[in-house]
């Protein structure tokens, strides 16, 4: 890891993507995890009860950092919610001053963008070119694993998206439908696996919008240790691209934003800024922007 000064191990309780108080996705980032096995990683996230991010020293050139990711039952390849949390720490606590940080991820060189804004740090964080497929439920199976008429549905295809990892872009009429949502969450983990995906995420425009870029959503990951997540990056990022892809929200040459309010339901309100960029006529790159705090 390029730093200015040297650090110990120790772990910083933060949160992401917080909006308003109680709310955000927490994320105990470790400094210098180098000295971990992934048992030992995999074993103090399962203390935690949530998302965590280990940082250790890089072994690609050109790198700063390589980040791993666990949830409390496995670990993952991206987790852009603990990316900001992590980039957060290691600029606040003056380990790196320089922007992009370059994180060495699962899926190559990831540049992590940063400036200090009304007192904030804010972070964006670059995904990858989006990917998609088609396999998936019967509507009338889906809306019976949520619990949800088939009126529910709204515009667009049901498909798995990814700008990292798959997640099952399921989209709704009215952001009422969103938190009247009651999965079936075994028939739900289930349907994962069978569909190749790694969550459902459940989305609808926010009402009364004539510019069709605000949503609410939900996130169900597959067999992570809880039943929903209140701040999912890489999910939003993944929507991004998807609404982009499926023109359902105004696209234009350059950069395409939308914001994602999530966590409602569980009382902990997030909000997710993605952004889409295209270039003559064709996605070119993905990334979301947010910012992350010490919890208190």
């Amino acid at each position: 890891m390029e730093q200015e000064r040297s650090v110990t191990m120790k772990t910083f309780h933060t949160v992401a993507f917080q909006y308003g108080p109680g709310g955000g996705n927490s994320c105990p980032v470790t400094l210098e995890a180098d000295g971990l096995t992934g048992e030992q990683m995999q074993q103090m996230t399962f203390q935690f009860q949530q998302e965590a991010a280990f940082l250790l020293s890089p072994t690609a050139p050109g790198c700063d950092v390589k980040p791993r990711y666990f949830v409390p039952l496995h670990e993952m390849e991206m987790c852009v919610h603990a990316t900001v949390a992590s980039a957060m720490v290691l600029v606040d606590q003056g380990i790196i001053q320089h922007s992009p940080i370059v994180f060495e991820s699962h899926y190559g060189p990831l540049p992590v963008e940063w400036e200090r804004k009304d007192g904030e740090i804010l972070i964006r964080v670059e995904q990858f070119l989006p990917k998609f497929q088609a396999k998936r439920p019967s509507d009338e199976e889906l809306c019976r694993v949520l619990g949800i008429p088939q009126e529910a549905l709204g515009k667009g295809p049901v498909e798995s998206a990814a700008t990292s990892r798959m997640k099952l872009m399921v989209p709704l009429a009215a952001p009422h439908w969103v938190h009247e949502v009651k999965p079936d969450f075994s028939a739900l983990w289930d349907l994962c696996d069978r569909c190749e995906t790694t969550g459902f995420y459940i989305f609808a425009p926010e009402n009364n919008r004539s510019d069709n870029v605000v949503f609410h959503a939900r996130q169900f990951p597959n067999r992570s240790g809880y039943n929903e997540d209140p701040a999912t990056g890489v999910a939003a990022s993944a929507l991004g691209a998807y609404l982009v892809r499926h023109q359902l929200i105004p696209v234009a040459e350059g950069w395409n934003p939308c914001t994602v309010y999530q966590g409602e339901a569980m009382g902990r309100p997030s909000l997710i800024r993605a952004e889409t960029q295209v270039t003559g006529g064709k996605i070119t790159k993905t990334r979301i922007c947010g910012t992350a705090c010490y919890e208190k």
